[in-house]
């Protein structure tokens, strides 16, 4: 987030935020926090994402915020936060929580939504192309297998994946 991104409204705050998080499956234990930055200490996009900020930002309820911040989408979700968290906080879960809120308003990044979109059609996430395969060949690669689509286009749709990506804005 930019400087002025993470300038705090509290007049706009979601008080009900912090137990919403802490209610889901994903929530860890974001009352615990204490901000003493070991999380984002080990964070390898720490450069992007800080997620002890996330984690006060969570406490203070900015939701709209955090629903409408690039950052919660830079996580890799390696959960070195949450491994190396000495109260047990689980940073990485909280931020997952964010992003299933976001993308159920439809808050989906374009890339992700196009590496989305390439599952659903392909099965796959990225596209393999003719190129790749010829590539494959003359270095005496075996082909690559070919995937069910529809079985997987079925387990997308009843996760509601289909439905998620196809809201997406």
């Amino acid at each position: 987030m930019s400087r002025a991104a993470t300038s705090l409204k509290l007049v706009e705050a979601d008080t009900n935020l912090k137990f919403e998080i802490a209610k889901t499956e994903l929530g860890g234990k974001a009352f615990w926090c204490v901000q003493c930055g070991i999380c984002t200490s080990g964070c390898p996009v720490a450069e992007f994402l800080k997620p002890h900020r996330i984690v006060r930002m969570v406490v203070l309820g900015l939701k709209d915020q955090l629903i409408n911040s690039r950052e919660i989408w830079f996580c890799t979700t390696c959960f070195t936060c949450s491994e190396r968290c000495p109260q047990e906080v689980d940073p990485a879960n909280i931020i997952f929580s964010l992003k299933n809120m976001a993308a159920k308003q439809g808050k989906i990044p374009k890339g992700l939504r196009d590496i989305g979109k390439s599952l659903i059609e392909t099965g796959r996430a990225i596209k393999i192309s003719t190129a790749r395969e010829k590539e494959r060949m003359k270095l005496g690669l075996p082909r690559i297998p070919q995937v069910d689509v529809e079985k997987n286009r079925k387990i997308l749709e009843e996760t509601n994946f289909v439905k998620t990506l196809e809201e997406a804005k």
